[in-house]
């Protein structure tokens, strides 16, 4: 089963940002980009799909966007939605958790 991640910041992703720390993380993979940046796709060497990283939106109603998660943090302004594909890599974690770093936020799991 796919899996939903979010990631919560202050800072929003930039595509070069992205392409930098997955770089770290999956040093053969590619991000594919569709939409005009609005989605981005990274894929390892095989073409495996590793992980999917939507734009970011603004949290206007924090109280609503917390009951959606597994153990929230207090404050976040930006919220990013990530999908991990049925055939989870095993570099879509580490990918999310360092994209996370990245920004100084944290990756949750909705409910």
């Amino acid at each position: 089963m796919a899996m939903e991640l979010v990631l919560l910041s202050d800072v929003p992703l930039t595509a070069d940002l992205m392409a930098a720390t997955a770089a770290q993380v999956i040093p053969d993979g590619v991000g594919i980009e569709y939409r005009d940046g609005e989605v981005t796709q990274f894929v390892d060497a095989n073409g495996a799909q590793v992980l999917t990283i939507f734009d970011p939106v603004s949290v206007h109603v924090p109280d609503e966007a917390r009951a959606m998660l597994k153990d929230p943090p207090l404050s976040f302004a930006l919220w990013t939605e990530m999908t991990v594909p049925f055939e989870a890599s095993a570099a879509a974690r580490p990918l999310a958790e360092a994209l996370a770093r990245s920004v100084r936020g944290v990756v949750r799991e909705k409910l």
